[in-house]
C-alpha cells in the first residue's frame, strides 16, 4: 500500500479527532480512538462483535519467570547462571587463569 494512501485518510480522521497522531523520528504513529472504532463500524457497516485485535483480551495465561536471586531475573542471577567469576575464569571452571595487563599475575 503506497504511503499517501495510508497517510491522506488518516490526517482526515485526526481532523475528525477520531485518531491520534505522534510523529516521531520521521515515522507517524496513530491511534484509533473509541469515537474513531464506532465511526469506522459504522462506516463501513461492521456489526458491534468486531473489534480491533488490540482491545481483545488473551486467553492464554500468562506464564510467570522462574526467579533468581533477590527474587527477580533468571536463575542464577544475571546472564543465565554466569556471574562475573566464570566470566573471569574461575566459579565452576577451577581456579581463575591468568591475562594480560592488569588482569595478569604478579610476575
Amino acid at each position: 500500500v503506497p504511503t499517501l494512501q495510508v497517510i491522506k485518510p488518516l490526517q482526515s480522521l485526526r481532523s475528525r479527532e477520531l485518531v491520534k497522531e505522534q510523529y516521531a523520528w520521521q515515522h507517524y504513529y496513530w491511534y484509533l480512538k473509541d469515537e474513531g472504532i464506532e465511526y469506522l463500524r459504522e462506516y463501513l457497516n461492521l456489526p458491534e462483535e468486531i473489534v480491533p485485535a488490540t482491545l481483545k483480551k488473551s486467553t492464554r495465561p500468562v506464564e510467570r519467570r522462574p526467579e533468581g536471586p533477590g527474587g527477580r531475573g533468571p536463575p542464577g542471577g544475571r546472564g543465565g547462571g554466569f556471574g562475573r567469576d566464570s566470566y573471569r575464569g574461575g566459579g565452576d571452571r577451577g581456579p581463575p587463569r591468568g591475562g594480560f595487563g592488569r588482569g595478569a599475575p604478579p610476575a
